[in-house]
C-alpha cells in the first residue's frame, strides 16, 4: 500500500473530526453492515467553510473546484469509496471503482481516523476503572476531593438542565407575546465543543416565508 502524503492525511482527519469540521455524516447499510456515508459536494463545503482554515499546516482551498480535487485525491488513496443508493433508503450498493470523483456522489468512509485518539481513550477508560477497584486504599484526602468533585459535577449538570428548561419557557413565551420564537444559547446541543456550545447567547429563529 502506497503512502498516503501528509497533506491528505491532514483533510482526511479534518472531515472525520466531525465536531470541528461539522461535516454531517449519514448511517446507512452496505451488504447489511453499517456504515457511514456522505455525498461529495458535501464534503467540499466542508473544507470551504471557516473551521478548516482555522488550523496552519492543511492546504490551502482557494475555491470549490479546488476543494473537489482535494476530495478526488482523497478518493484515490482509497480514504472512501463510491456508492450507489435509491431515494429515501439506507440501502447502499457499491459504484464502479474507477468512477471519477462527483459532487453528487454518494461516498462511504474506508478511513477511521487518526488512531491515537482511541487508543488513549482505551487507556483512560484501563485507569479509570483501576483506579475505581483501588478506591477503599485511597488516602483521605484523596477521597475527600472525589466526594466534592462529584458535588461539583452534579451542580453543573442540574445547571444545564435548569437552563434547558428555561430556553424551552423563553420560547414559548415569545412565541405566544411576538409570534416569532428566540433562543438562549442556541449551540446548547449542538455538536461542537463545550465552550463553544454557549455562543452566541441568543438567536431568533428564521421568519417564516410568506407563501408566493
Amino acid at each position: 500500500m502506497t503512502q498516503v502524503p501528509a497533506d491528505v492525511l491532514a483533510v482526511a482527519n479534518y472531515l472525520r473530526n466531525v465536531g470541528e469540521s461539522e461535516f454531517r455524516l449519514r448511517q446507512g447499510f452496505l451488504s447489511g453492515k453499517r456504515v457511514e456515508f456522505f455525498k461529495g459536494k458535501h464534503a467540499v463545503n466542508a473544507l470551504l467553510r471557516e473551521p478548516y482554515r482555522k488550523k496552519s499546516g492543511r492546504p490551502e482551498i482557494a475555491d470549490r473546484p479546488a476543494g473537489e480535487v482535494m476530495i478526488a485525491r482523497l478518493m484515490a488513496h482509497h480514504m472512501f469509496i463510491p456508492a450507489s443508493k435509491q431515494p429515501g433508503s439506507t440501502q447502499l450498493g457499491l459504484a464502479p471503482p474507477d468512477t471519477p470523483f462527483s459532487p453528487d456522489q454518494y461516498y462511504i468512509w474506508v478511513y477511521e481516523g487518526s488512531q491515537w485518539r482511541g487508543t488513549l481513550i482505551g487507556v483512560g477508560v484501563l485507569l479509570l476503572t483501576f483506579a475505581g477497584v483501588m478506591f477503599p486504599l485511597w488516602p483521605q484526602f484523596l477521597r475527600q476531593g472525589v466526594y466534592y468533585l462529584s458535588l461539583v459535577l452534579m451542580g453543573l449538570l442540574g445547571l444545564l438542565m435548569a437552563i434547558a428548561v428555561l430556553r424551552i419557557i423563553i420560547w414559548f413565551a415569545l412565541v405566544l407575546v411576538l409570534g416569532r420564537g428566540g433562543w438562549l444559547f442556541p449551540n446548547l446541543w449542538a455538536d461542537v465543543g463545550f465552550f463553544e456550545s454557549f455562543v452566541p447567547l441568543w438567536a431568533w429563529d428564521p421568519p417564516k416565508k410568506k407563501n408566493q
